[in-house]
């Protein structure tokens, strides 16, 4: 993942989509974080990245699961509580998933985190950050995403964007939110490839399948962006448009924040870890975390040299 002035191919996934529609907000407020687990380019290489690009949504995100079974989140999460660099996330107030991210035309997989972020034993906004932080640093990202769902003009790590969200009835694969995608872009290829285009597949609710799409607007006009957004959702079955104002398509605000690290600049990872506690014995769990996150990498593009992903990836695949 990237911050939003990075600008290589895969930049910014998670700038694009983290939170729910003003008309389908649940009664707790909700902060989102979206990392994946697909490294930068500048740290892997861009041969290497282009080489896990093609193996396409589903390997991808599949390589994101053993991750997570494997608990290198979990592991990243109990060093930050461990170390008391974060003190307000738990699992009452918070859950994660791999789910779809989609960014100029490109669908990967992302560990999309929903949390309450009002209301007794809410998560606080200091948390999310050094949590956003910590998992593009370990994981190896360009940037993150964070979006809370009511702007907080106090809050300094934010700042307002407007979004819109398509909600799906039932089930939503992350195949499907990337074949929705595809089809937005043949109604309005802006909305789809154009500069800073894409989506994050979400909950509705922290505790809810999730089934809906949140887009925030890329480089076109207000009216564009609800026109084509709208017209693909209405005209997809189970597909459901929001905000609405008075029965048209509207737009909504969030408050965003996007950390990220320019690794040919800092490649120890500085312009994350400036926004983490100075402990040592955190830093140094983190580091230990961010190599293995980079083995598991290693390990991948080993099977892609093979030619037999499939079979790593199913029958094969250890943790790193």
């Amino acid at each position: 993942m990237c911050t939003p002035t990075q600008r290589s191919p895969r930049c910014r996934h998670a700038f694009l989509a983290l939170l729910l529609a003003a008309a389908a907000v649940p009664a707790a407020a909700q902060t989102y974080i979206s990392a994946e687990p697909i490294p930068s380019g500048t740290v892997v290489g861009s041969s290497n990245l282009a080489a896990i690009e093609n193996l396409g949504y589903a390997n991808m995100a599949l390589w994101g699961q053993r991750l997570q079974a494997c608990g290198l989140v979990d592991n990243i999460l109990d060093a930050l509580s461990d170390n008391r660099a974060i003190t307000t996330l738990t699992r009452a107030n918070s859950t994660y998933q791999v789910a779809a991210g989609g960014f100029q035309g490109v669908t990967d997989p992302s560990y999309v985190f929903s949390m309450v972020d009002s209301g007794p034993g809410a998560v606080s906004q200091s948390d999310v950050f050094v949590l956003d932080n910590a998992l593009g640093y370990a994981l190896n990202q360009d940037g993150t995403a964070q979006f809370s769902l009511r702007y907080d003009p106090s809050n300094p790590d934010d700042f307002s964007s407007p979004y819109a969200v398509v909600t799906f009835t039932g089930y939503l694969t992350g195949k499907h939110a990337q074949s929705f995608f595809q089809y937005l872009g043949t109604i309005d290829v802006n909305l789809y490839t154009g500069t800073n285009a894409g989506f994050t597949q979400v909950p509705l609710n922290p505790f809810g399948p999730d089934n809906s799409m949140l887009f925030l607007i890329g480089n076109v006009s207000i009216s564009e962006f609800e026109t084509g957004l709208s017209k693909a959702a209405t005209t997809t079955p189970g597909g459901r448009y929001s905000p609405l104002d008075h029965g048209q398509p509207s737009v909504a605000n969030a408050g965003a924040a996007f950390p990220g690290n320019d690794w040919s600049a800092y490649p120890a990872g500085n312009q994350y870890l400036v926004n983490l506690p100075n402990s040592p014995r955190l830093l140094s769990q983190l580091a230990a975390l961010r190599q293995t996150h980079l083995r598991a990498v290693h390990n991948l593009l080993a099977a892609i040299a093979k030619g037999d992903v499939d079979d790593y990836l199913n029958y094969r695949f250890r943790c790193p």
